[in-house]
Parts: structure tokens; C-alpha cells; sequence
């Protein structure tokens, strides 16, 4: 869902929306206003229509949903960098839903107008029950192509004896422009959390992942993406 906030890099904003904080605020307010409407003089008309349909379908299942965005620290390479971060929650049948998710972006302008983004971080939690757990995401944000790396969910607070169930998997770009969850087979975890070895591509680009951490109260919904690199000097932002 927090994808609907990328913006195109086909259809350039205008350039008074890009001084220091003023691009930030335009979307934090009109996303907020829960009215697509207020998006007419950030985003391209044509852009509008599709933007709709996935705005509207996010606020049904989270109708207090609210977006935080601001201008981060410029990038090494000298694009400007948007914070945007999501909180909501729902209750369905007496039953919590709460999400968090963030996403990084890196946005590159020439004569005053926007002509590349990338997302450059981007992760998402999603808990039932009526007191979601602490839980940390300790995931790096990029690697290097061909390298193993550390995927751990930790929880804050152990369970200790509690058995856990849980599981991980990739998931394609298709799959979360398509909202398609992906099979996931779930083994049992330790009262820590879920702690797992993963193998990063050989090329560089993006691996998307998939976890579910299932527990006495309720279930624990993450996905996150990885940055695979080829130098090491690109880890860095």
C-alpha cells in the first residue's frame, strides 16, 4: 500500500513543490486529507486515475490510515531524499489490525522538474491482537551481490518457552504491485523471534521478502526489501 506514494518518474512535478520541505508537506497533507482530490496539483492528471483505485482500496482497510513525510538528508549523489512513514489500524469482528511501514526515496531534478525515483528502503509490519508485540527488524539495507546475509525478526520482549511458528520467503515485484500474498511455509522458531541465513543474487537490484512469525496472540505480517549492489561504496546512500 505505501507504494501509491512513489512517484513517476515519467510525468514530472512541477517545481515550485520542490523547495527544501514543500514537496513533503503537499503529499503528507493531501494524503491525508483522504481525498484524492487534493492530489490534483502534485501528481500528472493521468497518473491520477490509477493512483485512485489503490488509494481508496488501502483507506478500506485502514480508514484512519495517516502518512508522516519529510525531506531527509541529501544523498551522496547529490538527489534530494523523502522519509515516509504510515501508521493505522482497523478492528474487524473485535479483532486489532495495526500497520507501520516505511519507504526511502531518492528523487533526481533537472530544469526544475522531477525525471528519476527510486525507492531505496522500504519495509512494512502489519500485527493483529490487542497488544501488538515490539519487535526489530534487523535486516541490512543493501549487500553485495552474491553474498549471505542475516535476516532476523527479534522480539523485544522473548516469549521464552512459547513456541512460535514462522517462515520467509522472496516475493517478486509483480506479486506486491498485484497485492498477491506469497505461500510461505511456516517450521517452528524459537521464543526470540525468527532468525535465518539468506543468500543475496548474483546480479545487482532489488530482493523483496516476505516473513510471517505466528504466536500465541495473534500473527506478525513483515515484508522488507534489500538493495544488492556490486561495489561496496554503493552500500552506503
Amino acid at each position: 500500500a505505501i507504494l501509491l506514494l512513489i512517484i513517476s518518474a515519467q510525468h514530472p512535478l512541477q517545481a515550485e513543490y520542490l523547495g527544501s520541505q514543500s514537496i513533503a508537506k503537499e503529499l503528507e497533507q493531501a494524503l491525508n486529507k483522504k481525498d484524492i482530490s487534493a492530489l490534483k496539483n502534485i501528481l500528472p492528471e493521468e497518473e491520477r486515475l490509477s493512483l485512485t483505485s489503490r488509494y481508496q482500496k488501502f483507506l478500506r482497510a485502514f480508514p484512519n490510515a495517516h502518512w508522516k513525510i519529510i525531506q531527509a538528508q541529501t544523498l551522496k549523489d547529490g538527489r534530494k531524499a523523502l522519509e515516509v512513514s504510515i501508521t493505522g489500524n482497523k478492528v474487524v469482528k473485535g479483532e486489532k489490525y495495526a500497520i507501520k511501514a516505511i519507504q526511502l526515496l531518492g528523487i533526481k531534478t533537472l530544469e526544475h522538474r522531477v525525471i528519476e525515483k527510486e525507492v531505496l528502503n522500504e519495509e512494512s509490519i502489519i500485527q493483529n491482537g490487542n497488544t501488538p508485540l515490539s519487535i526489530s527488524i534487523n535486516v541490512p539495507k543493501a549487500v553485495l551481490t552474491g553474498t549471505t546475509y542475516d535476516f532476523d525478526i527479534i522480539l523485544n520482549k522473548p516469549l521464552g518457552e512459547t513456541m512460535l511458528i514462522g517462515g520467509l520467503t522472496p516475493i517478486t515485484k509483480e506479486q506486491i504491485q498485484n497485492q498477491i500474498s506469497p505461500p510461505i511455509e511456516l517450521v517452528p522458531l524459537g521464543g526470540g523471534g525468527l532468525f535465518k541465513s539468506v543468500k543475496a543474487p548474483l546480479k545487482p537490484g532489488i530482493q523483496n521478502w516476505a516473513a510471517v512469525i505466528a504466536h500465541p496472540k495473534g500473527v506478525i505480517s513483515i515484508t522488507k526489501m534489500v538493495r544488492i549492489v556490486e561495489n561496496q561504496t554503493d552500500i552506503k546512500l
